[in-house]
């Protein structure tokens, strides 16, 4: 498990990565190699059996767990100068066919029609597809519909690529933008009567789409040719961080930006969009980007949903004639709303979210209250309070989570030591009311 590349190898061999730690893959052949050494041993008779290779030299589930596909998203830079170079795409970008005499006469011919190469890069660029399913596309695999958007009103055309059986589905169609049906209604303008040839997944004969002169295109033809020309005509290296710019890699590109768009599209819809049967294999290609998932979490509000401020006032004249230290006499009021709580330790209560009116609570209809309002040297500050589960369910408006919380204080002492049921306020429970989400900074606000 820790081994080198070229450990055991000769300096020739792969150098630019000697000396580096061995891939998962790497590793995962080394132990293949070793228990089917062990197996033929045995096989063979050529050793006495003492352990069981496949049981014992299996592959770690750490390993394995490292050797799932792994998609690698393009730039949205790189995938939006691909795009503009791939939308004016001509022949003269594309890499003559023929002698180097007539290329050097400049004859800028090239094997395929542009138009089936224009077609092929819209398919490439728009209908996230394998390189497989692409080549083997059929020639009427485009239907045309027409929608009606539910808030204007207005038509617009719905084009709909039927994708051929593939490895993991069947036949399936998937909406894909109209620029793909023109451009491949625009090869078939120009194509001429090809031959039927057997479908390599079902051995059916049927007409594929981008076949000319018989033959079905190439399938290196888009990583060779095509992507190397797009690369060319948009000033842009033919490899990045993540590797070479290859045709499986606009699948995971595609996926991750409709996953990511401002009305995405939901990870069942993009499993069938893509023509997975599995949603794990759906999560693999579609990547939530680092700003999507910073969007949702600033969204989701997780702190001020657990902490909430409260309004206090604090009674100056009782601080500075020592009044508050001799306990004569509060100095914190905490406003609860219908009330005060005037209990120093407000933030420890138990009771805090349904006050039991205890020695504490000063009604503000009372005259106590109403002098507390009008008194001079109080000061209004606000106080960060942590919220417990039940107390935030409370807090949002959960009545069932109200009541399960007063009935689970009701045999709880209250600050002055008699409990809610000694009291007679079980059933008389007040909610607190004045909590606010944001989280201000602790300044004085207001003198009054």
């Amino acid at each position: 498990m820790t081994a080198n590349v070229g450990q055991w190898a000769g300096h020739s061999r792969n150098r630019a990565r000697f000396g580096q730690p061995l891939s998962p893959r790497g590793k995962a052949t080394r132990i293949d190699s070793v228990r089917g050494f062990f197996n033929d041993l045995i096989e063979w008779e050529w050793i006495k059996p003492r352990f069981d290779p496949r049981q014992v030299l299996s592959m770690p589930l750490s390993l394995r767990a490292l050797m799932g596909p792994n998609p690698r998203i393009i730039d949205d830079a790189t995938w939006a100068k691909l795009m503009a170079a791939g939308l004016t795409l001509n022949s003269e970008d594309l890499k003559p066919y023929g002698t180097p005499r007539a290329r050097s006469a400049g004859w800028q011919a090239t094997y395929y029609p542009v138009e089936m190469v224009r077609s092929m890069v819209g398919v490439w660029l728009f209908a996230g597809c394998r390189i497989d399913e692409l080549r083997r596309l059929d020639l009427e695999c485009i239907t045309w519909d027409e929608g009606t958007d539910e808030r204007t009103g207005e038509s617009y055309p719905i084009c709909l690529l039927h994708i051929p059986q593939n490895k993991t589905s069947g036949p399936f169609a998937k909406p894909v933008d109209p620029l793909v049906g023109e451009l491949i209604d625009a090869w078939k303008l120009v194509r001429s009567p090809q031959p039927d040839l057997a479908d390599r997944k079902t051995g059916l004969p049927r007409q594929h789409l981008f076949c000319h002169r018989g033959q079905l295109v190439g399938s290196a033809y888009l990583n060779e040719n095509i992507i190397p020309a797009l690369c060319q005509k948009a000033g842009i290296p033919a490899a990045d961080s993540r590797g070479a710019l290859t045709s499986h890699r606009a699948r995971s590109t595609i996926a991750t930006q409709l996953l990511n768009a401002r009305d995405p599209l939901t990870l069942g819809d993009l499993q069938q969009w893509l023509g997975h049967k599995h949603p794990a294999s759906t999560r693999y290609y579609a990547k939530i980007l680092q700003r999507t998932l910073t969007a949702a979490y600033r969204k989701a509000d997780y702190f001020a949903r657990n902490v909430r401020t409260i309004e206090v006032l604090i009674d100056r004249d009782s601080i500075l004639t020592g009044a508050a230290a001799g306990g004569e006499q509060p100095w914190k009021y905490y406003d609860l709303g219908d009330g005060y709580c005037s209990y120093d330790f407000f933030a420890k209560c138990p009771h805090r979210m349904a006050c039991a009116r205890c020695p504490f609570y000063v009604p503000k209809e009372s005259t106590k209250g109403q002098l507390l309002a009008v008194k001079e040297g109080i000061n209004t500050m606000l106080e960060q309070l942590d919220l417990t589960d039940d107390e935030r369910e409370a807090l949002e408006g959960d009545r069932d989570a109200v009541t399960a919380l007063t009935q689970r204080l009701a045999d709880i002492p209250t600050p002055a030591g008699p409990t809610p049921k000694e009291l007679g306020t079980d059933r008389a429970f007040i909610p607190l009311t004045s909590l606010m989400g944001t989280v201000p900074a602790r300044t004085d606000q207001r003198e009054e």
